[in-house]
């Protein structure tokens, strides 16, 4: 499981097209689960940042520009999804409340990160009515 930051006015898109787009080729693995974080400033009223998870396809060059088409600057690397999924506003939640003091470690501007697998787990499990389905 990854976490990947994102902005609020990209989220939609992100969901939308199910592509995120990097700027460093990270080694996920097909299959791996993506939690859709935003960033610090867009929750500023703490209602959780963890808004979707997405199941890893693939990572491709961005060789077309579509990121600059979707959002007017250019990343490398599209990570492609096989499946989106958005969270309902009840279910948001920051990874401290499931993991507590260790998820300061993934409170990095990095723009992906592995998860560990004890938290991984974790998340799963406050995950696990959305992710039945992605993990069959």
């Amino acid at each position: 499981m990854w976490r990947l930051n994102v902005r609020r006015v990209y989220l939609n898109s992100v969901f939308d097209v199910g592509k995120f787009f990097v700027n460093k080729r990270f080694n996920i693995q097909h299959g791996e689960l993506l939690l859709l974080q935003l960033v610090k400033k867009d929750d500023p009223r703490h209602l959780g940042r963890v808004r979707g998870v997405m199941e890893f396809d693939e990572i491709v060059e961005d060789e077309h520009d579509e990121s600059v088409e979707l959002y007017g600057r250019k990343w490398r690397y599209a990570i492609l999804a096989s499946r989106s999924i958005r969270l309902q506003p009840r279910d948001w939640f920051d990874l401290d409340d499931v993991i507590g003091i260790n998820a300061r470690r993934y409170y990095t501007q990095v723009e992906a990160m592995r998860l560990e697998h004890s938290d991984a787990q974790a998340v799963e499990k406050r995950l696990a009515r959305y992710i039945k389905h992605v993990k069959q």
